[in-house]
């Protein structure tokens, strides 16, 4: 009872600081992405060059094709599909756990300061760069599939969920961050591990079943396959994945409001 009570009060900081949310996302954004030469463009250069690249390795040297499943015999929408939600779903873990370090003055000065928006404004942040990428993935979905379908509709769930399971996640990272400086290191290992055991550039059909329901633990293989159908096929998330999938996310947020809560009286004097 007592942590309802936690959630329904942070819940009216979070509606009380709206304001504060909103500018200190934009702010993040234009510390990112203003004074580079193509600005917030490198929000969707990044994943093009990646297609760019995993598309001439796999699509014209291995000559790999989609599974029928996915219903479009376009390697490169294969590719745009995996890599954009997977661009989100790292990038914003990535930023997340760093988010404290990179506000110290904010944290140490300000007296009072709410610590625990600072993840959950990188996210909003990193919200805000995907919907360019994704305005981007509909226009190329549009051009060489010319087809529409109402299971699109499911992307902003999957987003939302997502950006759940990152403000969790964030809460733990930037948190132990703070005391632990090789957190970052050991994320880029994990992160590298999971773009290669998430079906990005290759179908899910090939992983033996044993192995793909190990798989399937990793959060960002419900995203991918959640985008793919969704845009693709007009199908959502079968239910026990989703299912899953929002079980996991509100877990990690839970877990992570908790641990958070519990080395925050220790931020300032550590930074």
């Amino acid at each position: 009872m007592q942590n309802i009570f936690i959630a329904l009060d942070f819940i009216k900081k979070l509606y009380r600081s709206r304001y504060m949310l909103k500018m200190l996302a934009f702010r993040e954004l234009k510390a990112t992405y203003v004074g580079s030469i193509f600005g917030i463009l490198w929000a969707v250069m990044s994943p093009l060059f990646q297609v760019a690249l995993y598309g001439v390795v796999f699509g014209v040297f291995f000559k790999s094709t989609p599974d029928p499943v996915y219903r479009t015999d376009s390697y490169l929408l294969f590719l745009l599909t995996g890599l954009v939600p997977w661009q989100f779903f790292s990038q914003t873990i990535t930023t997340s756990s760093t988010t404290l370090i990179s506000n110290t003055n904010l944290i140490k000065k300000a007296v009072g300061f709410p610590s625990e928006l600072l993840p959950i404004v990188t996210v909003i942040s990193n919200i805000i760069s995907h919907l360019i990428s994704l305005a981007l993935l509909f226009l190329a979905i549009f051009i060489f599939n010319a087809k529409v379908f109402p299971s699109m509709l499911l992307i902003p769930v999957y987003i939302f969920l997502t950006a759940v399971f990152s403000v969790g996640l964030g809460w733990i990272l930037s948190s132990v961050n703070v005391f632990i400086k090789d957190i970052q290191q050991i994320l880029g290992l994990i992160l590298m591990a999971l773009f290669f055991l998430t079906p990005i550039f290759y179908n899910p059909s090939i992983v033996p079943p044993k192995f793909l329901l190990i798989l399937k633990l990793n959060p960002a293989y419900q995203l991918v396959e959640g985008y793919r159908l969704a845009l693709l096929t007009g199908r959502a998330l079968p239910t026990i994945d989703f299912i899953y999938f929002a079980g996991a996310s509100f877990f990690t947020l839970a877990v992570g409001g908790v641990f958070f809560r519990k080395l925050k009286p220790w931020f300032a004097e550590v930074l």
